[in-house]
């Protein structure tokens, strides 16, 4: 199996309308694939950003072997190197956690299955946002979204942030 191409950032804006799109118009188990799989090559491209322009980072990055590879190494590194705030990382894990009850049951899975609600309700990075420029929450908590639109607008923004975070990231040049 060849390695998966890490995705650059510019892709991955413009792949925003389609990765849309399947948020509104799939079933549960793509909404859940899918996304989990567009936030994942954004997190890479976070991580890419800030590395070293290398095989070394390629290699680390290398989804099939390197170390910061999978999803969940590669939401521990963005944490302990403060690219993510602690809500995001919390979200990231709480997604990886969603994706696998999708991905491994034996029958499709939806939102409205009481263990996958609960879990999508566990996901807190939209309650810490605000409303513009009023020091009032975007979502207050008599107000948050059921569990499927709090999924849905979860990976939004997190893939929103993470490309942001990408194009504004300052890479150190390598020492010769």
């Amino acid at each position: 199996m060849p390695k998966r191409l890490l995705i650059p950032t510019e892709l991955l804006k413009a792949d925003t309308q389609a990765f849309f799109d399947v948020l509104n118009n799939e079933p549960d188990f793509s909404i859940v694939v899918v996304s989990t799989s567009y936030v994942d090559a954004c997190l890479s491209a976070l991580l890419q950003s800030f590395m070293l322009e290398s095989s070394v980072s390629d290699k680390l990055l290398d989804s099939r072997s390197g170390a910061l590879g999978s999803f969940a190494a590669g939401s521990d590194a963005a944490y302990v190197m403060g690219l993510i705030p602690k809500t995001i990382y919390q979200d990231l894990q709480q997604l990886a956690e969603i994706r696998n009850q999708f991905a491994h049951h034996h029958l499709s899975l939806s939102f409205s299955i009481p263990a996958v609600e609960a879990a999508c309700l566990k996901l807190k990075h939209l309650g810490t946002m605000k409303n513009g420029d009023i020091d009032e929450p975007a979502f207050p908590p008599d107000r948050m979204p059921p569990a499927r639109e709090r999924f849905k607008f979860t990976v939004m923004v997190i893939s929103h942030y993470l490309i942001q975070a990408s194009e504004t990231m300052k890479r150190l040049e390598e020492n010769v």
